[in-house]
């Protein structure tokens, strides 16, 4: 049964941000509530359907009324051969999202959202689901008409298992074409500064990565070099060996803001290796990897609305991977924001795990994943992966209080380097990493 958190108050939002150690805004409402009629792949059970249909746009949790569904199949073509408008009038009565009962601890209940278009079939047990992009979901919950149509291509909301482990997907709405190609679409020129990162080939242990950011670009006389919209432009480069067994240590990292007040903006994981550790192809070296969720953007400016992208959920997630050096100088010269390396604790063996795991997910296709504060932001991701290798008591889980609250505390940076430090995970973090000394840093 899902949980269902409301602050209509400044006091009560008061008391919130209170415990996790920060503040919260005014007339803040968080509803989580779950709800709805699915299938279930494993029980076989489907949940009866509220008698108010309703459809969420692709956009985020702000709901439209369906135009009839003759009409829609007029010009959305992509489903005419799909959906019948009484099979499109039972797909609404599916009601809000439902997450999956099954709940493992922090990070492991369906809340990660996907936004996408492609088939669904039966001919499996349990069912599958593959994007257009070639991604396959194993299908555990879906709307209980959905089998009646076979396999069939069409345009879903749905939740994956959890930030680390996207295999199993719950399907919650139907939704039309245009409304995942508009949460997906960047502009061409975006596109070419948010390169997908991916794996040519794993051999010998090593891995061989396309699209790793580099560097920044500098011109002759040694300036960096900016695009028309004022971007720095990267090196990108591809055929990147990555040799675990060169590696030296790991850190989760914390972006603070060089104004008052001073806090955290951004979190990200950092791996050094020994000198050899990360090499491209014609031979140059770097002294580690960047790996980073970002919000995906749109616009080729990089510019975007914070409510659009951190609570309505119109943004993709992508990750970057780049060079501990590249993504510094990128970091010190576009926002000029100061960086806090905290090493991680655990052992080499769950650091290294730590880093196939970091690796298999910035390399995993995201299109259709879609970023929220709560859910699915840098930070989280970051707490996420750690926490997908740790053990025992170390593991992070919620406790008596909403679920929301622990989430909210490992999705601000600065409180979820609190929570990790008094895990035992991290350590104290090293001196703060600025335009002073960020080409040394790493070096030793």
């Amino acid at each position: 049964m899902g949980k269902t958190l409301k602050f209509t108050t400044p006091a009560a939002a008061f008391l919130l941000f209170a415990f996790i150690g920060a503040e919260a805004g005014e007339n803040t409402e968080f509803d989580f509530n779950r709800g709805g009629a699915v299938y279930d792949a494993i029980s076989g059970s489907a949940v009866p359907a509220p008698s108010a249909p309703e459809f969420a746009s692709a956009g985020g949790n702000e709901g439209r009324t369906l135009q009839p569904p003759a009409e829609m199949l007029e010009y959305e073509s992509g489903l005419v051969n799909s959906l019948t408008p009484a099979q499109w009038e039972e797909s609404l009565a599916a009601g809000e999202e439902l997450s999956s009962e099954e709940s493992k601890g922090l990070f492991s209940d369906f809340n990660t959202r996907y936004v996408s278009r492609g088939v669904v079939t039966f001919k499996t047990n349990p069912p599958t689901f593959t994007t257009d992009t070639g991604k396959v979901f194993v299908v555990r919950k879906y709307p209980a008409w959905l089998k009646k149509l076979g396999d069939a291509d069409i345009a879903v909301e749905g939740y994956a298992k959890q930030q680390d482990d996207t295999s199993e997907l719950v399907i919650t709405k139907m939704l039309p074409p245009s409304g995942v190609e508009d949460s997906i679409k960047a502009s061409q020129e975006a596109a070419g500064m948010q390169k997908h990162p991916y794996i040519i080939s794993k051999e010998a242990g090593k891995y061989v990565v396309g699209n790793v950011r580099w560097a920044v670009a500098h011109a002759s006389d040694g300036t960096r070099v900016k695009d028309k919209y004022g971007n720095l432009v990267p090196v990108w480069r591809s055929g990147v060996v990555v040799n675990p067994e060169l590696f030296e240590a790991a850190y989760v990292v914390k972006k603070i803001s060089s104004g008052f007040p001073r806090q955290g903006t951004h979190g990200l994981l950092m791996f050094k290796f020994k000198p050899g550790g990360v090499v491209d192809a014609k031979g140059n070296a770097a002294r580690g990897l960047a790996v980073s969720l970002n919000i995906h953007f749109k616009n080729p400016d990089m510019s975007y609305s914070q409510a659009d992208a951190m609570l309505k959920g119109k943004h993709m997630v992508y990750y970057s991977v780049s060079t501990i050096e590249g993504y510094v100088e990128y970091n010190m010269f576009w926002d000029y924001n100061p960086l806090l390396a905290y090493p991680l604790t655990i052992s080499r063996g769950q650091q290294l795990a730590l880093l196939e795991k970091a690796i298999g997910q910035a390399t995993d296709d995201k299109t259709g994943e879609m970023y929220s504060l709560f859910y699915n932001s840098c930070t989280n991701a970051v707490v996420s992966l750690v926490n997908g290798v740790l053990t025992g008591d170390q593991k992070i889980r919620d406790g008596w209080l909403p679920e929301f609250v622990y989430r909210l505390r490992a999705s601000v940076p600065d409180t979820a380097t609190t929570l990790l430090r008094k895990k035992g995970v991290i350590g104290a973090p090293n001196a703060a990493i600025d335009e002073n000394n960020y080409v040394s840093v790493f070096a030793d």
